[in-house]
């Protein structure tokens, strides 16, 4: 039986050679990817080249489809043509006759206009500015009357607009001491109104 240091050596002599085994094995890979690395480029180059014509041919196709078609559609396109010619010579003898009609009414509608030439000032800038003008004002109390309808007060507070209630609410006593104040000459202010500060 072995002893030990023989097994020792024995398993560090086959690491060894495994280990140079391997290092060949590796020098020889890499050589070997060294190798096959342009034939891969120029497959790929040949897969890229091939797509490329693939792609070619079919716009090609697709041109040479568009072609046909669009040789057709002209094909139709002048046919369509030749009946059209034939239309817009009967459009256009139409066309004559409704000139004349046009004339006609373009006549009248100028004896009509010149009837209301007279309404033209309305038109002007100034005549313009004052109804522009006009069109604010009412727009403004149009919104002053909406404000009104919704609070009559809105700058007073709750108990200002109190007070002017019961102001109103003396309306007729009020009316009764201002007839009063006329008689006498007098400016002061009756006793009659008590909510009046």
């Amino acid at each position: 039986m072995k002893t030990i240091a023989e097994r020792y050596n024995s398993l560090a002599g086959a690491y060894i050679k495994l280990s140079d085994e391997f290092h060949q094995l590796d020098v020889a890979h890499m050589n070997l990817k060294q190798k096959l690395l342009p034939a891969i480029k120029a497959i790929k180059t040949y897969q890229s080249l091939t797509h490329q014509l693939q792609q070619d041919n079919a716009h090609l196709e697709q041109t040479i489809q568009a072609l046909t078609d669009q040789q057709q559609r002209l094909k139709e396109e002048q046919r369509t043509l030749e009946a059209k010619e034939v239309e817009q010579s009967i459009t256009i003898n139409t066309l004559t006759e409704e000139k004349t009609n046009l004339q006609a009414t373009l006549e009248a509608f100028q004896t009509k206009y010149k009837a209301l030439a007279n309404f033209e000032v309305l038109l002007q800038s100034e005549p313009q500015a004052v109804l522009a003008e006009a069109e604010q004002q009412m727009a403004l109390v149009e919104e002053t009357l909406q404000e009104i309808a919704l609070n009559s007060d809105p700058d007073l507070s709750e108990d200002e607009q109190q007070l002017i209630e019961a102001y109103q609410d003396e309306d007729e006593s009020l009316f009764i001491a201002m007839e009063i104040s006329k008689d006498s000459n007098s400016l002061k202010v009756p006793n009659i109104l008590p909510f009046v500060a």
